[in-house]
């Protein structure tokens, strides 16, 4: 069986090989976990929204059927030199290139911050708080999924960051436009006095410490914790969405 403990070594050594600029920039970041429950899966045909230089995509299971949809040529480009199993398709993702009931699994891995940003950025586009950009990449995603299908979501928390990224209460109300039933878990609750200083970031020192007795994987599951229906302060969110 395939540990996340391989599978972290694996992602860091692709980022050096790629582009190490790119690097998540923290071992216990939640595209870490994202990446282990999306081995699990076999068989499947699946699209990942801003994939990017495909360092996902390129970890899931050969069985699949993959398509990394991003709007960068140049990301798709040192994808295609890395990856031999995944289909590249250059487009945007507020218009999925794609027909209805599609795909049986969609990853939307930090990507809907990018959409409350374009949103925040267009003063024009704003109605007391109501994001169109991000509605309308969910509206797309529930569009192309198949029934019985699922997307898994992440992205930051701005009760961490403080800044354009989306709330708790932004990011439940976008999900319910379009799905009724969802998981969703705060990624990495420990406390930040500082998010500059890292000696005074608590989400950067835990782990570091546990990693001394504890192995990657046990320390990657044990930052979920459930949904509270409240804007907690975490650093992520993980979100599965059925359809």
């Amino acid at each position: 069986m395939y540990s996340l403990d391989e599978l972290f070594n694996n992602i860091k050594k692709k980022f050096e090989l790629i582009d190490s600029n790119r690097y998540w920039g923290d071992d216990y970041d939640v595209r870490f976990f994202l990446a282990s429950q999306l081995k699990k899966i076999k068989n499947k045909r699946i699209l990942d929204i801003g994939g990017g230089i495909g360092i996902i995509s390129s970890e899931l299971d050969k069985s699949n059927q993959i398509i990394n949809l991003d709007l960068s040529k140049s990301d798709l480009t040192k994808c295609k030199i890395n990856t031999t199993n995944v289909l590249l398709i250059n487009g945007s993702m507020t218009e999925l290139p794609f027909n209805e009931n599609n795909f049986d699994v969609v990853i939307c891995s930090h990507l809907l911050e990018i959409a409350k940003f374009l949103d925040v950025k267009d003063q024009n586009k704003l109605d007391s708080k109501n994001y169109p950009t991000v509605k309308k990449v969910l509206k797309e995603i529930h569009r192309v999924l198949k029934s019985d299908s699922k997307l898994y979501l992440t992205t930051p928390n701005n009760a961490y960051y403080q800044s354009t990224k989306l709330t708790y209460h932004e990011l439940i109300n976008a999900i319910q436009n379009n799905f009724q039933k969802y998981s969703l878990f705060y990624y990495n609750t420990h406390h930040s006095f500082s998010k500059n200083q890292r000696k005074l970031n608590l989400t950067n020192l835990i782990p570091k410490v546990q990693s001394k007795f504890k192995d990657h994987d046990e320390i990657i599951k044990s930052l979920c914790k459930k949904d509270q229906q409240k804007d907690l302060k975490s650093v992520s969110f993980y979100v599965e969405v059925m359809k």
